[in-house]
């Protein structure tokens, strides 16, 4: 891709050369800017569309709709002269959209006259590098907008920055013309959003327009049953004051239309709010720009549920800042050079984010860190002083930075749809009533900084190809305008440079849909925690002895570089005290029991410790096996019927057992009854146990925690079940559970089961980690390995490439 650049940076410049045009300073008149952009923009078109532009007439328009800042006057006219024309119909036989590669034209052309300034003035401006070069990223932008609506977002955009007037040194053959008011009009920017705003919503425009320095005037109809009201729309390039408010009463009741709109950028005075509040001006209103989008985009109820959201996470009053590290890479060759730290005398990552959300050149940003080293807690963190902002500037009435919109990919499904994704966020989470044209739109606007939590959690089991896909269907919404971050498991890449090379979009998606042009993106790699830092979030959770004491402690101190597992270790701490082993796998089980335990003192129980030990894990199973990261609580009966089989079946019964189920406090239950873990390594340690127990090879002091079950007979020997088979439970002739002997521990199960279980998809890492620690009879794993020898991959699945990765 960077060949063809190049070629194609050469092939501009040669030709420019030949028509005596300075590649890098473009002539200063109208017809020469005119000449150089269709240089700029025609290398690669086909002919028809270079012949349309070069027609004297197609000129003229564009020199009419150029000075009066109206695309719409080119549209118009290149319509009829495609409908009247043979070119035309070379032109509709190529199957272009004829309306993107006008606005592209205009663009471009809009791009050029901005730089037709004197060397001198360029290099003050700081417009370092190529002229060519600059546009053609502008071209790659257009590229990847999908919609009209968002190529007039960008020429709102252009518009905002100066241009200078062009002289005509061509009158014989083109529309000559002076510049019209608008173009000196300062508001001229919120004009091009506000139409383009209106024309997503569906408004339609009359021909009324007004143009003046400080203000504009235009008349939109809105759709009412089956009319429409008119409504006196006049932007204002500063403060709305008492005056305005006046003229625009005037104004209305001169066009005599249903309604008037003040509308600016940022301020209204007091005076004028309170005058539209009067009676007399009951028809009459003034917003910021902001306020005018709230009145169709209301974000008010997922606002409250992200602030409800942060503080039942803890993490406005617990967060701990993060470090982070950035790779330097050569431009050319794409090899690492170097590495960024980003730490305390940085902002750590706060600090790193803060400067890339304010570079307009920068779209989208991976954050990437192996699991429980705070990946979502960061997420929720900066979604939280972003909120902050905004809400501080609502409040304040100034124009208001970006809303951060957190996605959690973790309960969609592995074949991504970005569309379903955002209507599953803002129609059902969030009851936010907008269409994908008005996200389209805002996102466009840069209204909005979207927040993509756990691309692992949605795209664990799918193939290398899918997950590409899949990174380029959520790169869709990677636009010109737009800010996004994503966060994702170090280990999800089996690699860690086709990992790098990924998320910085190098690898190419197989859809056909998806252009694979690349937006800037940006990789990050959290770092896990230093010593302070630990202390830090040690101290919002325990006493200082406590704290002293895990500090104390290397191999606690080793544990708690992870965030997630600082809470984990507080809660098996007794256990520890007692000289019990300290590894991951063990923190994790103390701590699970201790949770457990306290689960079934809190209040009367109708189920075993081993009972809900075995549902969790069967859960997690299931959870992660199908990459569904949640379950509603009106399936949890089914799944009880399921697994416990007879000693359910009556309804009472069952009643009893999902009630206690749904007490688990290591799953956490959303508004709509949804319920999800706590955190996604606990879903991985129980998956774990699951598996070391249906290998047989579960060490003893993991496996008292099954042995916590009801209706024993204490007088008979243990002895060794299957996994499967310990929990399948029988009632005699009057509906009671019939006693089994205590467990001794577990053996293997059948290749079958192991097969669409331990053997139906290769061993995660986090998994594997944690069976590492659960794994004591190495006799046990060569049975099974044994098991699979001379079998082919249909009859053992990756049973036998799982056992040689705990093996080694």
């Amino acid at each position: 891709m960077i060949k063809e650049k190049v070629q194609r940076n050469e092939t501009v410049i040669k030709l420019l050369k030949q028509f005596k045009i300075d590649p890098e300073h473009p002539p200063g008149d109208f017809s020469g800017v005119y000449a150089y952009t269709l240089v700029e923009y025609g290398v690669g078109k086909p002919q028809p569309i270079l012949e349309l532009f070069r027609q004297q007439e197609i000129k003229a328009a564009f020199r009419k709709a150029f000075d009066h800042n109206n695309p719409s006057i080119l549209l118009s006219e290149i319509d009829a002269f495609v409908d009247a024309y043979a070119l035309g119909d070379e032109i509709k036989s190529l199957r272009v959209d004829i309306k993107r590669e006008i606005a592209a034209f205009y663009i471009v052309f809009s791009q050029v006259a901005k730089l037709t300034r004197n060397p001198a003035d360029t290099m003050m401006s700081q417009q370092i590098g190529s002229l060519h070069t600059n546009i053609k990223n502008i071209q790659e932008q257009l590229d990847r907008m999908p919609t009209l609506e968002g190529i007039r977002t960008e020429i709102a955009r252009l518009a905002a920055q100066n241009y200078p007037a062009l002289p005509d040194n061509n009158v014989e053959t083109l529309y000559t013309t002076s510049l019209q008011d608008e173009n000196q009009c300062r508001a001229i920017a919120l004009a091009q959003q506000m139409r383009g705003w209106f024309e997503t919503l569906g408004y339609s425009f009359e021909n009324h327009e007004v143009w003046a320095e400080e203000y504009f005037e235009f008349i939109i109809n809105i759709p009412v049953r089956r009319s429409f009201d008119r409504i006196l729309v006049r932007g204002i390039a500063g403060e709305i004051g008492l005056s305005d408010v006046m003229a625009l009463r005037s104004s209305v009741q001169e066009q005599k239309t249903d309604e008037g709109w003040l509308v600016t950028t940022r301020r209204i005075s007091r005076a004028a709010r309170d005058e539209v509040k009067k009676e007399d001006n009951r028809f009459l209103d003034c917003y910021t720009f902001d306020e005018l989008i709230d009145l169709d985009a209301d974000f008010s109820g997922y606002v409250n549920w992200l602030e409800a959201e942060i503080k039942r996470r803890k993490v406005d009053t617990s967060y701990v800042p993060l470090a982070c590290t950035k790779e330097e890479l050569d431009p050319v060759t794409r090899q690492r050079i170097g590495v960024s730290h980003y730490e305390e005398e940085d902002g750590w990552i706060d600090g790193y984010i803060d400067l890339w959300l304010d570079d307009p050149a920068k779209e989208h940003i991976s954050i990437l860190g192996e699991f429980g080293t705070g990946k979502t807690w960061f997420a929720f963190h900066y979604a939280w002083t972003a909120l902050q902002r905004y809400k501080d500037a609502q409040r304040r009435g100034l124009e208001r930075p970006r809303l951060p919109v957190v996605i959690t990919l973790r309960d969609f499904a592995k074949a991504l749809n970005v569309e379903n994704v955002l209507a599953g966020f803002f129609f059902t989470q969030h009851n936010i009533r907008i269409n994908s044209d008005v996200f389209d739109q805002l996102n466009r606007m840069g209204k909005l900084l979207l927040i993509f939590d756990g691309f692992d959690e949605m795209a664990a089991k799918v193939d290398r190809q899918q997950m590409i896909n899949n990174f380029w269907e959520l790169a869709k919404v990677v636009v010109p305008g737009a800010k996004v971050i994503l966060t994702c498991r170090t280990e999800h890449f089996p690699e860690a440079q086709e990992g790098r090379a990924l998320l910085n979009a190098e690898l190419q998606a197989s859809t056909k849909n998806l252009t694979g042009e690349t937006p800037q993106f940006e990789v990050l790699e959290l770092e896990k925690f230093n010593d302070e830092q630990i202390r830090q979030v040690l101290l919002h959770q325990a006493e200082a002895a406590t704290v002293d004491q895990v500090m104390g402690n290397p191999q606690l101190l080793d544990l708690a570089r992870r965030p997630v597992m600082t809470d984990l270790i507080l809660e098996a701490l007794p256990d520890i005290e007692a000289g019990k082993p300290v590894d991951m796998s063990r923190v994790y089980l103390y701590a699970v029991r201790r949770k457990m335990e306290r689960d079934i003192k809190a209040e009367r129980t109708f189920t075993s410790l081993a009972d809900k030990l075995y549902f969790l894990c069967e859960l997690s199973w299931e959870m992660l096996s199908t990459d569904q990261m949640s379950i509603n609580y009106k399936l949890f009966p089914d799944r009880i019927r399921r697994l416990f089989g007879s000693i359910v079946q009556e309804q009472n019964d069952l009643d009893h057992w999902h009630y206690d189920m749904m007490g688990q406090t290591m799953l956490i239950r959303n508004a709509n009854g949804d319920y999800t873990p706590a955190h996604r390594s606990l879903l991985e340690f129980f998956v774990a146990y699951k598996f070391a127990a249906e290998l047989g090879a579960l060490a003893d002091d993991f496996t008292e925690l099954a042995q916590a079950q009801s209706c024993l007979d204490l007088n008979a020997a243990p002895v060794e079940y299957t996994w499967s088979g310990y929990f399948e439970r029988q009632l005699d002739n009057s509906g009671n559970c019939i006693a089994i002997p205590p467990l001794k521990g577990f053996v293997k199960e059948s290749l079958e089961k192991l097969r669409e279980s331990f053997g139906k998809a290769p061993l995660t890492k986090a998994v594997l980690d944690l069976m590492l620690g659960m794994v004591s009879d190495n006799e046990a794993l060569v049975k099974v390995i044994e098991m699979t020898r001379g079998r082919g991959e249909e009859e053992v699945g990756y049973v036998g490439g799982g056992m040689r990765r705990l093996w080694l």
